[in-house]
């Protein structure tokens, strides 16, 4: 197994234990102790949905900007074969005869 994802999963059920022994020796009762959880829950909820949208927002603006600057680049170091073109004369086999 991987060191880190040992450490992560190591981190996981250290916490997920901690919270379990809180709430056994918790003074509340456990209907306030399911409200408590509920609240967190819906708050985490809304904190990672706004997280996740400002990361594929920013994802989204980082990949437009590398998007124009290829194409930028292509356009500034790649000549535009139909004005290279536009003044040629192009002869078929069958003009020649």
């Amino acid at each position: 197994m991987d060191k880190r994802l040992a450490i992560l999963l190591s981190g996981v059920v250290g916490i997920a234990g901690g919270v379990i022994t809180a709430l056994l020796l918790s003074p509340k009762s456990g209907r306030e102790n399911r409200e408590w959880i509920a609240d967190q829950t819906e708050g985490t909820k809304l904190w990672l949905e706004e997280k996740g949208k400002n990361i594929r927002e920013e994802g989204e603006k980082r990949i437009d900007r590398i998007s124009r600057g290829v194409k930028k680049t292509l356009d500034e170091n790649l000549p535009d074969l139909y004005k290279a073109t536009e003044k040629m004369k192009f002869e078929t086999p069958e003009d020649e005869a």
